[in-house]
């Protein structure tokens, strides 16, 4: 089971501790400069003199301004910067120093949470699972078409003449790769399906992995994961959501929602009517999510209704893959190097 230990206590407590690291860099930096360079010190105390007389001038004079003093400030910013780069440093070197400059390590831009602090809540969700050490090892760079078959195929069960299964895999990589390409303009959402051990967990993997890199937010859940220890434990629990909370709340507003093995979980009326609502709110709120299943389109139907099937039809690519299973060649050959 995921679960976070970062809430909004947690995470001012980090940003907090963030602002803090920084601007003791930022002083270490300051005695540095004032020990090579004392005419910078001596500008700073020029400035804050000035600055100081002009706060005090406002104070007794409301609403009156001095052009003079602006010109002034201006004129010796200008003039620090130039000493900073003729001794070999930045012109910026002395400025506030910010982890995220999008939000200067506050978390927030404005009312909404910055993409930073985002992915803080994402990172502790993984650190808390197996996920962060299976994306290491799979993703688009380690994702090889080798296993996969060169032969034409035949569908068992329309009976139709389908490209190669490399072909084919080859194909719904470059699709997921422009997933992600294109993934903060245009608004996708994918269900990969078919057979065990073809690859669309790993498939799923490497999406999550590249936005993650990009700075995104993705939750990642199995189908009973999201069910039975996030969902219904919110809804049910008639104890502090607390704990829960930050996971629950992802589900709807992560940047990328995943949930793999849909179908694996016990299927009732509180599945089909969360799957609905969860399937339903993303797309309104135009926030992608990406689900892989054993389950073919009909069986998809028969379990969660044409309600949902009709929400997934109309906003959803579908990524079929087909062929033989590609988990147990790669166990196969594993064995056969080790005998």
């Amino acid at each position: 089971m995921i679960s976070s230990n970062i809430d909004k206590t947690n995470l001012a407590d980090y940003y907090s501790r963030l602002r803090t690291r920084n601007e003791l860099l930022r002083l270490n930096r300051v005695d540095e400069v004032y020990d090579k360079i004392p005419e910078i010190e001596s500008i700073d105390q020029y400035i804050a003199s000035i600055s100081l007389d002009e706060a005090k001038r406002r104070i007794l004079s409301p609403g009156s301004s001095n052009p003079e003093v602006a010109t002034k400030l201006k004129e010796l910013a200008k003039r620090k910067e130039a000493i900073l780069v003729e001794n070999g440093y930045k012109p910026d070197y002395l400025d506030p120093i910010y982890t995220c400059s999008r939000c200067m390590d506050t978390g927030w831009i404005g009312d909404k949470e910055c993409t930073c602090a985002k992915k803080i809540r994402t990172s502790d969700l993984y650190k808390s699972s197996n996920l962060r050490y299976i994306l290491k090892e799979e993703n688009f760079d380690k994702f090889s078409l080798d296993y996969y078959s060169t032969e034409p195929y035949k569908d068992s069960k329309s009976g139709k003449s389908l490209p190669s299964p490399r072909d084919n895999m080859k194909k719904k990589l470059e699709d997921a790769k422009n997933f992600v390409d294109t993934f903060d303009t245009s608004f996708k959402n994918i269900l990969i399906y078919g057979e065990t051990g073809l690859g669309k967990t790993f498939l799923s993997n490497c999406i999550a992995s590249e936005l993650l890199e990009s700075g995104h937010s993705v939750l990642y859940l199995s189908a009973n994961e999201l069910y039975e220890n996030v969902i219904s434990k919110y809804i049910m629990s008639k104890d502090d959501r607390t704990a829960i909370q930050p996971i629950y709340d992802y589900v709807y507003n992560s940047d990328l929602l995943i949930i793999d093995d849909l179908g694996s979980e016990v299927i009732n009326s509180f599945v089909r009517s969360q799957t609905f609502e969860v399937i339903n709110n993303r797309i309104l709120n135009r926030k992608s999510t990406v689900i892989s299943t054993n389950l073919d389109p009909h069986l998809l139907t028969d379990r969660y209704t044409e309600r949902v099937m009709s929400r997934l039809v109309d906003n959803y690519d579908f990524y079929y893959l087909y062929g033989t299973n590609i988990r147990y060649i790669r166990k196969k050959n594993q064995f056969k190097h080790h005998v």
